[in-house]
């Protein structure tokens, strides 16, 4: 689908009808327990299983009834299904509160945690279960209030960099190209688009039936995973250690990442796949050769060689280059960004506007983040008050625009790794209340990339926010109500709901508050990534070498296993040339795209189903 600039002159159309609220509800309702079951159950999150089910269902349905539905209301499906999420996460979270201040490893400081973390350890409340008790009052109210704050600061700094990003720069944004597609071949019911999406998920679905079900389906029945193919990758680290100590490689199996090398550019692969092999082949294999990773050892796993080598060494420098690459840009460029700027200035604040003028977005931002540094500082005055500004206010927006760049080119949103352990730890600070603080440290390109998706198929971007905050409630409803009946069926963690991943988040976390984790940000290193994302970005900008500063960014926060699929990605779509017509290809590349997420998605969330019905056979009284 090609992008279109933005223009005042089109008629946006509405997406939130009765149909799409009765999907939202039914998203949050049905679809939402399967996916905080496969959370507690496994640790893992399919929540893009279920939004792309739940699309599927409800446009196949109108199908039938002759009545199908609009490329508008198939998006307001996404984007409300997509805010089942916040139910997924929040009250689990609390559960985990408890269980980390519970955990042995906190013995010697459970009683310096605030109050507002977690119950104290003494409450009723892990006997009982429950949440319906006044020791989750203020924990509970606390974080409420944070979580609206982020809503609120995220929205406005959506309105900001869609302006510079979608309108303004007109950046690709790979992956919302497929969506858009998507939304208008399950609308418009192309028989040439419809056939290729068609196959494109069958093939999806039969492939995760040996990647997903299988594993997922003999956990649940027998309690042994057999794996058919590897997930999430297939590690190669013991066949390259023979050669190069240290070094990580590897191939993600997840046929999404496969096919988002069909639609990502060749250069944006290269730089991914560059900034992924500098650190974990290259770099790793260094560190072990000098004697400085010492944690290395033969047989190490990709996932281990990755976090430990990301938190001993590659923290500071990740973060560094990052910076780097989102603000160059803005620096060499500075006209979209200005242009941006002046446009939302002259918006008038009226109603129905579907853009909002850079007063309410100031407005918006500034009180919900200063809010939230008021209640930080006021919960932890011991801590310095200007941190809590530059992180809430400053690092918001820095982390907004490095993170929405990088949606725009690579199609993937980088997660920035442990920036606040190590402010933390830079300041010099020795209590405890910091590291749990309730602040509002926003990251909106969800925001951006949804707009721009509005913008491709012509959808109110106002039915899309009002979509959401319908959405948020339901969710928050229904995800209490599912969390507490789990948690009344079995203990958490336990047999049935193992959370595998909460023991490794405790001890991460103590080693960042047991100060055993006190160089995380080198200044050599970080002054490293300075000079090299600068020299970097100078050769982009002056020479034809076609590597993309930010494409670098991503691949260094990226396991080396993914760029490296994207790879096999685009050399399939390299092979297709030889079959099938160069136009052919790149018109029906999103299309494929989001045919193999959709039917991945399907067959994820059958397989849920059926463990869910397995796993409830054994379930006892405890």
């Amino acid at each position: 689908m090609k992008t279109e600039e933005f223009s005042p002159y089109k008629v946006y159309a509405k997406g939130l009808t009765l149909r799409s609220i009765f999907a939202i509800l039914y998203s949050a309702a049905v679809i939402q327990p399967a996916i905080i079951w496969v959370h507690l159950a496994t640790g893992n999150v399919i929540l893009e299983a279920g939004i792309y089910a739940t699309v599927f269902l409800f446009s196949e349905i109108a199908a039938l009834t002759k009545k199908p539905l609009t490329k508008h209301e198939i998006l307001v499906f996404i984007v409300g299904c997509a805010t089942s999420g916040v139910g997924v996460f929040f009250f689990p979270t609390y559960i985990y509160n408890l269980y980390f201040r519970r955990h042995p490893l906190m013995s010697q400081i459970t009683s310096f945690l605030p109050e507002w973390f977690s119950p104290p350890p003494n409450s009723p409340v892990w006997d009982l279960r429950t949440f319906f008790h006044k020791d989750w009052m203020i924990p509970i109210s606390i974080s409420l209030i944070q979580l609206f704050l982020l809503l609120i600061a995220e929205l406005a700094l959506g309105f900001l960099t869609t302006e510079i990003f979608v309108v303004q720069e007109n950046l690709p944004f790979p992956v919302q190209q497929a969506t858009a597609q998507l939304c208008s071949t399950l609308a418009e019911r192309s028989e040439n688009r419809l056939r290729v999406f068609i196959i494109s998920a069958v093939i999806s679905f039969i492939y995760s039936i040996f990647l997903y079900a299988i594993p997922t389906i003999t956990n649940a029945a027998l309690n042994i995973e057999v794996q058919v193919i590897p997930l999430p990758w297939i590690d190669l680290n013991h066949i390259v250690e023979k050669v190069l100590p240290g070094a990580s490689l590897g191939v993600a199996t997840d046929p999404a990442a496969v096919a988002l090398g069909l639609i990502l550019p060749t250069k944006i692969i290269i730089s991914m796949l560059l900034g992924s092999a500098a650190l974990f082949f290259a770099g790793n294999s260094a560190l072990t050769q000098l004697g400085l990773f010492t944690e290395w050892s033969p047989g190490m796993t990709l996932k281990d060689a990755w976090q430990r080598s990301v938190l001993h060494f590659w923290a500071g420098p990740i973060v560094v280059f990052s910076i780097m690459a989102g603000v160059l840009p803005i620096i060499f460029h500075s006209r979209p960004f200005f242009s941006a700027i002046r446009s939302l200035s002259r918006i008038s604040i009226r109603r129905g506007e579907e853009r909002v003028s850079l007063k309410v977005i100031l407005i918006l931002y500034l009180a919900s983040t200063l809010t939230s540094v008021f209640i930080s500082y006021y919960l932890i005055p011991d801590f310095p008050l200007y941190i809590f500004l530059l992180m809430s206010v400053g690092w918001s927006l820095v982390q907004t625009l490095i993170t929405t760049r990088a949606l725009g080119v690579t199609g993937t949103v980088p997660q920035i790794p442990y920036v606040w352990q190590g402010v933390v730890l830079a300041s010099g600070y020795t209590g405890f209340k910091a590291w749990f603080a309730p602040l509002v440290i926003g990251e909106a390109s969800y925001w951006a990339g949804s707009f721009k998706v509005a913008e491709l198929t012509l959808t109110s971007r106002m039915d899309l926010v009002k979509a959401f905050f319908l959405a948020f409630p339901l969710s928050l409803f229904f995800g209490l109500i599912y969390t507490q009946l789990f948690w009344t069926i079995s203990a958490i963690p336990s047999s049935l709901f193992p959370v595998p991943f909460w023991d490794v988040n405790v001890n991460l976390t103590y080693l960042f508050i047991s100060r055993k984790i006190t160089n995380l940000f080198k200044t050599e290193w970080m002054f490293g990534a300075f000079i090299s994302a600068i020299a970097i970005h100078l050769l982009a900008e002056f020479t034809n070498i076609p590597i993309s500063t930010i494409g670098i960014a991503t691949g260094m926060m990226l396991p080396i296993a993914t760029p490296v699929s994207y790879l096999v990605g685009l050399l399939i779509g390299k092979i297709l040339l030889h079959y099938f017509k160069k136009d052919w290809i790149k018109d029906q590349a999103s299309t494929i795209f989001a045919g193999v997420v959709t039917g991945e998605s399907l067959l994820v969330t059958l397989s849920t189903g059926i463990a869910m019905v397995l796993k409830s056979r054994w379930i006892r009284p405890f």
